[in-house]
């Protein structure tokens, strides 16, 4: 039955919680979210075909990671720990600068693309023009034409590490709430340059990042006496990142689509095939593993190593499987390049070790300085991420993480809390 896995997932989280006493430790987090992402599919798209060998290595996989974090598990004294003024162990004003300076970057690399766009494919001033720009560069990307300048591409990418540094910000200051809201800008310009692509991954790869990086910082601050707010800040922030990249899923892909195409019916069943195909098309793949050419991490890094030359990384990067009658998806889930990379055993025993060694520095975070919290923050987003992808897949994710740490480099090298 489909729903046993499930609930071996869910019991997981529950007693990894319990035992780790937080959600948001690795092992409880990750179960709670592979709980969720398995369960949603099986309610909307019951129709999609599964395979039990694949639902039961997801299911196993999480055990391993929450086992990992289990071992690791030590009751740590109760400890008082001063979290007054704005900001902790952190020169503010070095974050602050640096958020800035990426966003003003950002936004130039904005406007350097539009006025690129616009030379490309001969456009005037009208906004009819501007609205056919998304279809054309979706076109050209999947056809390979698409080589924006040295300067674009790299102003575009700091945006991904503003939206760390913005999650940061929220999580570490005690600021007012027109601040809170200054500190999403770079969520708009993941979104504006989502748009003016016609590409997805830009808008959820700025919101995972956000969270992500939100996340680690709250837990860093968290004190017992706010831990309900804590969740309720989770599960709230949780639900603005599904409703807000489902809304802008559907506007890019009608503006990708071009304007004067839109089939509503076929747009649905892209929508379900991309929200919820990743389990049908991981599992029927698991299912069918006969023999493996272990790529020791090529795949779920392949960024990286495309980056070196050492291998050519496809745009897609997988082939479309059918998961329904005429509906297909090449959306594999992180899972697929994890066993690829180290096989179903290997997979599972590196499961346990992340969870292991996470949960070392998760339950140490408070006496720890910031940029060492910076693991958890990648978790975090690989987690989220997985359903797509493995989040190291991008270069841009290696290039933001390592943005963001040169700035917490240069703060002050003091613990994130002060102990009384």
């Amino acid at each position: 039955m489909v729903i046993l896995p499930f609930l071996a997932m869910l019991a997981t989280a529950g007693i990894t919680s319990k035992i780790t006493k937080s959600w948001l430790s690795p092992g409880a987090f990750f179960a709670c979210c592979w709980s969720f992402f398995l369960l949603v599919p099986l309610i909307f798209t019951p129709e999609y075909k599964t395979d039990q060998f694949g639902l039961w290595y997801v299911a196993i996989f999480t055990m391993a990671c929450a086992a990992g974090s289990i071992v690791a598990f030590r009751e740590l004294p109760e400890r008082h720990y001063d979290v007054h003024g704005p900001v902790y162990g952190i020169d503010s004003k070095i974050l602050y600068y640096s958020f800035l300076g990426l966003n003003l970057i950002s936004l130039i690399g904005l406007v350097l693309l539009f006025r690129h766009a616009s030379a490309t494919y001969n456009f005037g001033y009208y906004a009819n023009s501007w609205m056919s720009i998304p279809n054309l560069i979706a076109i050209d990307r999947y056809s390979g034409y698409i080589n924006y300048p040295f300067i674009i591409k790299y102003s575009l990418y700091c945006i991904y590490p503003a939206n760390l540094i913005g999650g940061l910000l929220l999580g570490l200051t005690s600021i007012s709430n027109r601040n809170k809201i200054l500190t999403t800008i770079p969520l708009f310009l993941a979104l504006f340059l989502g748009i003016i692509e016609g590409a997805r991954t830009s808008i959820l790869l700025g919101l995972v990042l956000f969270f992500s990086s939100w996340m680690s910082a709250f837990m860093v601050i968290r004190q017992a006496k706010t831990k309900e707010n804590s969740y309720l800040k989770f599960i709230l922030g949780s639900g603005f990142l599904i409703v807000s990249f489902t809304g802008f899923f559907i506007l890019i892909q009608w503006l990708r689509q071009g304007m004067d195409t839109i089939i509503v019916d076929l747009l649905l069943d892209r929508i379900r095939a991309y929200f919820f195909g990743y389990l049908s098309a991981f599992t029927q793949w698991a299912g069918q593993i006969d023999q493996l050419e272990i790529t020791a991490g090529l795949t779920t890094f392949a960024g990286p190593f495309n980056l070196a030359g050492i291998i050519e990384r496809p745009l897609g990067f997988y082939g479309p499987v059918n998961i329904s009658n005429g509906i297909s998806t090449n959306i594999f889930t992180a899972f697929r390049g994890l066993i690829n990379d180290f096989s179903i055993a290997g997979s599972i025993c590196i499961a346990f070790v992340l969870g292991f060694i996470l949960q070392l520095i998760f339950q140490n975070r408070f006496h720890q300085t910031l940029i060492k919290t910076i693991p958890i923050s990648m978790f975090y987003a690989f987690t989220l991420y997985s359903p797509l992808i493995s989040i190291f897949h991008y270069n841009s994710i290696f290039f933001s993480w390592f943005v963001i740490s040169i700035p917490l480099f240069m703060s002050k090298n003091e613990p994130v809390a002060n102990y009384r």
